[in-house]
């Protein structure tokens, strides 16, 4: 079987997702799984899966599948260099890939890109092949922010802008008119345990009822790879750390199962909002 569009999975659920409203849509895609970080649903699917460094392969098997797009979607850990492990077509775009290892995530997510372009290999977006993921503006989950609510989105989203500028994260967390918590290597998921952490001890003292999380685009991001997400994980542990809602950039940040993250946050009475690019409504 051929295939136009291929899916380099990673962990997480956005890949299941979209591989099987591809195929809700007529349309199978291919789906090439990274060592130590695919799934075992990838067995539904013709697939393969390739170490780190296998570059040659890679793109031997798109070509093979005819595959002229592909989707980077899911999370996956930053690759460590081993020559050993590499393969001639990794090692001859050793140089290439070096440069843009040593920078932040923006460099190496914009580098990867850059070596399928190279190759004519068009990368698209998760959004682009499906737009319903994408947060809409206004209420999302439950009502209306209230003001001060409001207030604590257009803090946590300025803090979340300066810190997305530095490549470092893309989520802020205010309490009580102040920026508590952002977001670092440990990922939201680690942030907000340090909400859940500081509660604890006592650190946080409003009771985090207008207290929110804020997900922006880094600055100049590339929108095709690595938007903001908010999940069912991201619900839960937000009514674990006793806040009240999420603010996320509308036609900027993905919902990942839209309909469990939902129900989750009107279980837990806890909004979600899409806000315009400065953290207003």
């Amino acid at each position: 079987m051929t295939h136009n569009l291929a899916i380099i999975a990673g962990r997480g659920s956005l890949p299941q997702e979209l591989a099987f409203g591809l195929r809700a849509q007529g349309k199978e895609p291919f789906l090439i799984g990274i060592e130590g970080e695919n799934e075992s649903w990838l067995e539904g699917f013709e697939h393969s899966v390739l170490g780190w460094g296998q570059f040659g392969q890679l793109f031997k098997l798109l070509a093979e599948h005819k595959a002229n797009q592909v989707v980077l979607a899911g999370s996956v850990t930053r690759p460590k260099i081993n020559i050993a492990k590499m393969d001639w077509g990794a090692i001859r775009s050793l140089p290439e890939i070096l440069a843009f290892m040593i920078g932040g995530d923006n460099s190496l997510l914009s580098g990867v890109i850059n070596l399928f372009e190279k190759r004519g290999i068009e990368v698209v977006g998760a959004h682009q092949v499906m737009p319903k993921l994408l947060a809409t503006k206004g209420p999302i989950a439950g009502r209306r922010p209230p003001g001060k609510a409001l207030a604590n989105i257009k803090k946590a989203a300025e803090a979340s802008k300066v810190l997305g500028g530095l490549d470092i994260g893309q989520a802020a967390v205010a309490v009580g008119g102040r920026v508590v918590a952002v977001e670092g290597i440990e990922g939201t998921d680690g942030m907000l345990e340090r909400v859940v952490s500081m509660r604890a001890s006592g650190r946080l003292y409003e009771n985090g009822r207008f207290g929110v999380l804020v997900k922006t685009m880094k600055p100049n991001q590339e929108m095709r790879v690595d938007l903001p997400a908010i999940g069912p994980d991201t619900i839960n542990r937000l009514a674990e750390a006793g806040l009240r809602g999420v603010g996320v950039e509308a036609d900027r940040s993905i919902i990942l199962e839209r309909e469990k993250t939902l129900k989750l946050a009107n279980f837990h009475d806890i909004f979600i909002y899409g806000m315009d690019t400065t953290g207003h409504d």
